[in-house]
């Protein structure tokens, strides 16, 4: 069973953009997790082990360390193509 799930980060501080892209970048050096970034969220897919330890990854981060409310977790046990932008729901 694959997940997919759906990060937002909100880091109070004055240089929030570097907090993020070293979020991701490192959430890119992940095994077994694919990583799809919108403009306003990422998304990861894989198997419910490399999702949690991704994210364990990224919650070990000085960034995050600093600030632990800034991050936002969705998590749904299906495999949703995300990749493909939006989804349509007729």
């Amino acid at each position: 069973m694959n997940l997919t799930c759906e990060i937002s980060l909100y880091p109070l501080v004055k240089d929030y953009e570097a907090t993020i892209i070293e979020v991701i970048k490192t959430l890119k050096k992940c095994d077994g997790v694919v990583v799809n970034t919108h403009a306003m969220s990422t998304f990861l897919k894989g198997n419910p082990d490399a999702i949690f330890s991704a994210l364990n990854t990224v919650y070990t981060l000085e960034s995050m360390r600093s600030n632990p409310n800034a991050l936002v977790i969705k998590i749904i046990n299906k495999d949703l193509p995300v990749e493909a932008g939006f989804l349509n729901f007729v």
